[in-house]
């Protein structure tokens, strides 16, 4: 298959998302991704020139994915800022329940990577703040006291939920948060 330069950019990426996502980042070579992409080496390299800058390329991509999805699915729910906040763990537990769900992409690249320097940390730290702002933004249109100490909390449900749908395989967590997050809003109700 041929592709336009820019779209053999985004091929090679796309494949590497998918590769570390279901082996895990440093499970995965370059080589594996080149093979995998069928791309030339000196291809690979003209764009990627390290193993890291995919790493970050890679992050990007899934910042800009999974947050237009996420936006996208809890905007299509609910008639109102409190039930889009509700209906954000439900959007979470269908993801959890994908059979290819293998957790949270930027959970697991935390963990793998290890080193809060790396760039693709600081994606994930962006995409925290990303869905910190979505809620806060919520929070306000549904009329909640603190909208910033709530946008703290739900992030502890979201976390704690994925994580529980990662180890336990299951996605119980999303609505044992989405009980929680019930209580949260009722209580910070102005």
């Amino acid at each position: 298959m041929k592709f336009s330069s820019n779209n053999l950019r985004v091929h090679i990426i796309t494949t590497a998302s998918e590769l570390f996502y279901r082996k895990g980042i440093q499970h995965v070579g370059v080589n594996e991704v080149i093979a995998a992409s069928d791309v030339a080496k000196r291809t690979f390299y003209k764009y990627f020139p390290s193993k890291d800058q995919l790493i970050v390329e890679v992050m990007h991509y899934q910042y800009d994915q999974w947050l237009s999805w996420f936006k996208e699915a809890v905007a299509t729910r609910g008639t109102n800022a409190k039930e889009q906040l509700l209906e954000t763990f439900n959007v979470l537990e269908e993801w959890y329940l994908n059979p290819n769900f293998r957790g949270c992409p930027f959970l697991n690249a935390v963990f793998e990577l290890a080193d809060t320097e790396h760039p693709a940390h600081q994606v994930s730290v962006m995409l925290r703040q990303a869905i910190r702002i979505h809620i806060i933004e919520l929070a306000k249109e549904a009329g909640l006291r603190n909208p910033e100490v709530f946008s703290q909390q739900y992030l502890l449900l979201i976390g704690g939920a994925s994580l529980m749908a990662a180890i336990e395989g299951c996605s119980h967590g999303a609505q044992y948060a989405r009980q929680v997050l019930s209580v949260l809003i009722d209580s910070n109700l102005s």
